[in-house]
């Protein structure tokens, strides 16, 4: 401050003091850049002081990086109350969903579901903090009932009928957090086989590579009354349709493995001879299958129930063909431990890393494929009287 600044009526005393207190450069300069100060790199002390200006604090448990807090807490109070809030407090723990509101004729009409486009990477702590920020950037009316991912079963609308309040009348998931949400998530795990000579013998389902002069019927390990393919089939046919029928109506285990040992078993809930089919029943991949009769290739498929195995990684998967339950055991069961599960023969091993959670429900598809019988590369075509030169083979291929 300088005298030029007070008024006409200013005393000598007062403008000599005013003009003694005027403050270096550098000071003033100080003085200008604290107004600035907050919004420009705050330093990490400051940051808990900055959180109650702004009224973020009931956001801290579930965001740890106060700087992101900072930048964008404003923003997110001013949405609060709306969908676009809730994306922006995902964001700040990576992660996006699409709220999905209950139909407005149920009981609970003020809850909605978030689906997730990816499984999120674990359970705890990640889904509380999905929890605390949903919870925080919704109208306070409304409830996150469920989160789904992949795995996403409705309950069956069955009032005034016998099926009210039975087990159809509830949707997919299980409740991990204190909060009681429910967390609907599922994995696919896709693989294709080609059964070995070995693999054959041990479970007693092998029939030898035939030429082409057919299949003999001493050679097939099924009875006549069994067989469903026509005798102008391929000998390839028939034999991969032979071998893949006879595990129709069998019993079929996926194992599932870890470092330690066998981690349990999972009933198969599918097990097809099946053909390829554009609009079949089941997929892998790209493909498509549906049973059929004569069926060439094998489709098992086994889907693991939530809370069946929990906080252990799976290396290696297979089916168990053959296999007896332990003594005392009954019949329906469809989760066994390593010890309930008698004798058996391992095919189609395959080695993995799952990270088995109590809220996910890990798919598990298999197509065994019967014909190992290749071509051989350098086999060429000769001229007949009925055809012009044939490209080689392997050239064909």
């Amino acid at each position: 401050m300088t005298s030029s600044l007070l008024p006409q009526n200013a005393t000598p005393w007062e403008r000599a003091v005013a003009d003694a207190m005027v403050p270096a450069g550098a000071v003033q300069s100080a003085i200008g850049a604290m107004r600035r100060v907050k919004y420009v790199s705050p330093r990490p002390s400051m940051l808990p002081f900055l959180v109650w200006e702004y009224g973020l604090g009931e956001l801290t448990p579930y965001v740890p990086n106060l700087y992101t807090l900072i930048d964008e807490g404003v923003r997110w109070q001013r949405l609060r109350g709306t969908v676009s809030a809730i994306a922006i407090g995902l964001a700040w723990i990576g992660y996006t969903a699409e709220l999905e509101e209950a139909w407005t004729g149920r009981r609970f009409w003020n809850s909605f579901q978030l689906r997730f486009p990816e499984l999120p990477p674990r359970d705890l702590p990640d889904l509380e903090r999905i929890e605390g920020i949903t919870g925080l950037s919704v109208p306070k009316r409304s409830i996150l009932r469920r989160g789904v991912h992949q795995y996403d079963v409705g309950p069956l609308e069955g009032d005034h009928s016998r099926l009210d309040g039975s087990m159809l009348d509830v949707e997919s998931g299980i409740a991990v957090t204190q909060a009681g949400t429910i967390w609907s998530f599922g994995r696919v795990h896709e693989f294709e086989h080609l059964m070995t000579e070995a693999e054959g013998l041990a479970i007693g389902n092998w029939v030898d590579p035939v030429d082409e002069t057919g299949l003999l019927w001493a050679n097939l390990n099924t009875l006549w009354a069994e067989a469903n393919f026509l005798w102008a089939d391929s000998p390839d046919l028939q034999r991969s349709a032979a071998m893949a029928g006879w595990f129709v109506n069998r019993v079929l285990w996926v194992r599932l493995s870890g470092a330690d040992g066998v981690i349990g078993y999972r009933r198969c809930r599918a097990v097809h001879a099946v053909l390829s089919a554009p609009q079949g029943a089941y997929a892998l991949g790209s493909a498509r299958y549906a049973p059929a009769p004569a069926g060439t290739r094998l489709y098992a498929e086994a889907l693991t129930q939530f809370d069946d195995a929990d906080g252990v990684v799976c290396t290696e998967v297979a089916l168990v063909v053959n296999a007896q339950l332990a003594p005392g055991l009954k019949p329906g069961l469809l989760w066994l431990e390593p010890d309930q599960l008698v004798e058996g023969e391992p095919i189609a091993v395959q080695s993995v890393s799952i990270p088995l959670r109590r809220t996910v429900r890990e798919r598990i598809k298999f197509v065994v494929d019967f014909d190992n019988t290749l071509p051989d590369p350098e086999l060429t075509f000769s001229r007949s009287s009925n055809s012009q030169y044939l490209p080689l083979l392997s050239e064909a291929i």
